[in-house]
């Protein structure tokens, strides 16, 4: 597990996609320099699509830095074929799903990862 700052996270890589897990209490700062991290670590990775298992992030719960974070993965994750968010059914805004996508990312948010795995395993 690796720790950044209020955050802590895993990365598994599978097969068909990696698998981000993210706990903590990140301020919106912290979660940006998160998603630089994992940008700059996943040019290396093998895979075209990830994950994000962000149901135990305990903070960011505002219209305003769900659209901050849907910009940065716009910059940071542009690589990926495919981006799933896994969050909270309270959590949902649409805002960082409609600012990646405004950006080129090809992001959709999920509440049940079963379902945001089947959608990354999907031909593109």
């Amino acid at each position: 597990m690796l720790r950044a700052m209020s955050l802590d996270y895993t990365v598994e890589q599978r097969p068909a996609c990696a698998v981000v897990r993210a706990t903590g209490e990140p301020t919106l700062g912290e979660f940006i320099a998160f998603l630089q991290a994992v940008g700059a670590e996943s040019a290396r990775w093998t895979c075209d699509c990830v994950m994000f298992d962000l149901r135990g992030i305990r903070t960011l719960t505002s219209f305003t830095e769900h659209y901050a974070v849907g910009q940065e993965v716009g910059r940071q994750l542009g690589h990926f074929r495919r981006l799933a968010s896994v969050v909270a059914a309270d959590r949902i805004t649409r805002a960082s799903e409609k600012t990646a996508r405004q950006a080129g990312v090809n992001l959709h948010i999920f509440t049940d990862e079963g379902e945001a795995l089947a959608w990354l395993a999907q031909a593109g």
